[in-house]
Order: structure tokens, then C-alpha cells, then sequence
């Protein structure tokens, strides 16, 4: 009898369906990690969203953003790419909870065989998606930080000028850009300087390209040469090289005698790097240069040892034309500041930001202003309060969170940056 009670209860166990409702866990709260907020450009780190209480990450979706990606980009996985020099908000969403970071990219210093950008930044990677490769660094300056580009692509069959235009004063050894204001100042002067024009249109509003003057063009054979172009006091022993002058001088002399063909193994491996980039190769040919020789010739540079004489101005089968850019150290890229990016529900805030000094103005009497960094720190910012208005300033370059707390006790809050 027992055996059959305990057989019937399990027949009435396996026969009847128990529906289990699935009851959703909110978020709380959410942290990204690591906190690290810098970055190189070039670089790469990836995010976490660690969501609060654990039960309520299962199943749940993380939104990444970026404030600023100019700055830096980032994946659906919290992976982060440093683009070019400034600061940005990384952002990590889930429902109604949110979180951010302030991240701040640097440009390390450039080195000769660096990939510049149209955007002004370089890389050591020529392919970076986004991202427009236009040239290929060979010449750094003393700061360290600036210093001059070959182009990727070169003109040919382009006359330095017509025969019959007038004569600019584009005599300068060393500054083809002011060789080419010069040139600049003849009347319908893009029709009749070909190369100077070629060169010049490339120009974007970070980067200034022009035709290189003669000494310019001695820097960039010595750099194809793995060498350092210098005015005079070379030191070999840091792969130095005096600036050499004169009609038909080659850079080096081999057996007492022009070597027209130099450094071959360094050579092709510069036009390697300039290949990496789907950049023409530096033939061994004349190219022009900015820097007349007289009313009738210009100066030309010879890549087959690095000699220079004077071509007729209006010749347009002989030389090529190759242009460089002397790149500043960019300047950083800071968001523009928002009316407001986030307000609690018990009151709202308008925010006018002239440079740093933010003018917050609120629904009622204000009775107190205090201000947070993103990490909850609280700054020592004064703030003068008149009536429904309060004016701070904010620290430069911080993203910040003014909290504001008015005469009825309700409070409001805005995220404020100064440029």
C-alpha cells in the first residue's frame, strides 16, 4: 500500500507543469574599470562595465561611448583607441544607470619614419581606420616635438612655371613655404606655377603643404640616406651630415670621386616605409625645388647622389615634383561644452559657459553651489550666488559636476567643462 501511495505521488509530481515567472533585477549602480585616464595616441585599452548588484548583469547590455571621437574611439566591447591628443568622456550605459570616465590622449614625440595624418597627428602605423595617411616623416626639429613631411604621391610633367609669367623672389635656401608666398603674390599665379600649385593644394587647415627650397630637399635625401641633415658641425657618430653646397656637389664622395648612388641599403628600406603607405618611391631623378637660380633657372635636386644645378623654369618633361609640410605639435582637442547633459527630475538648470567661468541659472532661489570631479571628488570652487543665479569658475580642462541646491531644498545638477 505504501509503495502505491509513493507511486501515485510521483505520477501526480511528473504530470503537472510548475511555471516559474523570471523576476528582473535592477542595476544600481555601475563602475568602468580600470580607472586609468590616459592614453597615447596609437594606443589601445579596453573597458569593463562593473554592474551592481551581480545578479542584474546577467543578460543586460553595455552601451559604450565616446564624448570626443575625434579623440578616441570605442568598440561595443569597451575597447578604446587613442586617435589624436585631447580629452574625452568615455560612457558605459545599462537601462537607466550610467557611468563615465575622463579620458585624456597625448601625442608621443615623432620620429623619422612616422606616418603623418591629414587630422596633424602621427603614427608609427600608416593603415588606422579613420584615418588618412598623407605623408612620411624625415626631418625632426630641436624641440623634438615638430619637424617636416614627404608626401606619399608626386607630380610629374609639371613645369616649375611658364615662360612668360613674371619673376617672383622665391630665392630662399631653406624656406620653400616663403618661396611660395612669393610665388603666391603673382597674379593668376595657380595657372602659371605648376609644381609651386601641385604642392600647395594639398593644403588642408592642419597641415600647410609647399614646394620644398633646395636645402629642404638636401634634408630629405639625407633622411632617404638614414642620415641628419645639418647646417655644418656634423657629428658622425650620431649619423650626421653637413649640409653640402654647390653646382653638381654630391652629398658623399666615394674613392675621391661623386657617389651617385649612396646608403643603397637604407634607400630601399625609406621607400619600404614610404611603399607601406601605397607611397611612390624616391627615384633616382632630378625634382624640383622652390629656389630660383636666376630670371630663367631653378634650382633642382638630383636624388641620384644629391647634387643640384639649375633647370630652364618652363622645362616640364624633367623634373618631378614631390611636396613637404613643416607639422606643428597639435594642439589638443577639448569638447565643446553642453547646455546640460544631465538634470535630476526635481529641478532644471541652464548653464552658460564663457571660457571657464560657468553662469548657472536655476528655477528658484539658490541657496548653495558645490563642485565634483566625475570621480566624486569635491573641488574648492567659490561660486557667487545672486537670487536664482550663481557664477563660477571652473578649472581648465575638467570635466566637473555642479551640484546645486536651492532655497526650497530641492537640488539640480550639471556637468560643466571649460575650454
Amino acid at each position: 500500500m505504501k509503495n502505491q501511495m509513493m507511486m501515485a505521488v510521483a505520477a501526480l509530481i511528473a504530470s503537472t507543469a510548475f511555471t516559474v515567472s523570471a523576476q528582473s533585477v535592477p542595476v544600481e549602480s555601475i563602475t568602468i574599470t580600470p580607472t586609468s585616464a590616459k592614453l597615447a595616441v596609437g594606443g589601445s585599452r579596453t573597458y569593463k562595465a562593473e554592474i551592481l548588484p551581480a545578479e542584474a548583469a546577467a543578460g543586460t547590455t553595455v552601451e559604450w561611448t565616446s564624448s570626443e571621437p575625434r579623440v578616441a574611439t570605442i568598440a561595443a566591447n569597451g575597447k578604446v583607441r587613442g586617435m589624436a591628443p585631447g580629452t574625452t568622456v568615455l560612457r558605459a550605459t545599462c537601462g537607466d544607470k550610467s557611468a563615465e570616465l575622463s579620458l585624456t590622449v597625448a601625442l608621443k614625440a615623432p620620429k623619422v619614419g612616422n606616418y603623418l595624418f591629414s587630422d596633424g597627428t602621427w603614427e608609427q602605423g600608416a593603415v588606422v581606420e579613420g584615418k588618412t595617411c598623407v605623408g612620411m616623416i624625415y626631418y625632426i626639429n630641436a624641440d623634438g616635438r615638430t619637424g617636416k613631411a614627404v608626401s606619399l604621391d608626386e607630380g610629374e610633367q609639371l613645369s616649375w612655371s611658364k615662360a612668360t609669367v613674371a619673376i617672383p623672389a622665391a630665392t630662399d635656401v631653406m624656406d620653400g613655404a616663403a618661396n611660395c608666398a612669393e610665388i603666391a603674390k603673382i597674379p593668376d599665379w595657380a595657372s602659371g606655377f605648376q609644381a609651386a600649385n601641385w604642392c600647395v593644394s594639398k593644403s588642408n587647415e592642419n597641415l600647410k603643404w609647399y614646394l620644398p627650397a633646395v636645402d629642404e630637399m638636401r634634408q630629405l635625401f639625407a633622411a632617404s640616406c638614414g642620415l641628419v641633415w645639418v647646417e655644418k658641425d656634423a657629428d658622425e657618430s650620431k649619423g650626421q651630415v653637413n649640409n653640402w653646397t654647390g653646382n653638381s656637389v654630391t652629398m658623399v664622395n666615394k674613392d675621391g670621386k661623386p657617389d651617385t648612388n649612396p646608403y643603397p641599403d637604407a634607400r630601399a628600406a625609406f621607400n619600404a616605409n614610404l611603399a607601406k603607405a601605397k607611397g611612390v618611391a624616391l627615384s633616382a631623378d632630378k625634382y624640383w625645388t622652390s629656389t630660383m637660380m636666376s630670371n630663367d633657372l631653378v634650382n633642382f635636386l638630383s636624388f641620384e647622389g644629391g647634387y643640384s644645378n639649375g633647370q630652364p623654369k618652363q622645362y616640364f618633361h624633367v623634373c618631378r615634383t614631390r611636396a613637404i609640410t613643416s607639422f606643428p605639435d597639435p594642439e589638443p582637442i577639448v569638447p565643446m561644452p553642453t547646455s546640460i547633459t544631465e538634470v535630476k527630475k526635481d529641478g532644471a538648470l541652464t548653464v552658460q559657459m564663457i571660457a571657464s567661468v560657468a553662469t548657472l541659472t536655476a528655477p528658484k532661489a539658490i541657496k548653495a553651489v558645490e563642485v565634483f570631479t566625475l570621480m566624486g571628488e569635491k573641488l574648492g570652487v567659490d561660486a557667487n550666488i545672486s537670487g536664482t543665479q550663481a557664477t563660477l569658475t571652473v578649472p581648465q580642462g575638467t570635466l566637473c559636476l555642479a551640484v546645486v541646491t536651492m532655497a526650497d531644498g530641492t537640488k539640480a545638477t550639471a556637468k560643466l567643462l571649460a575650454r
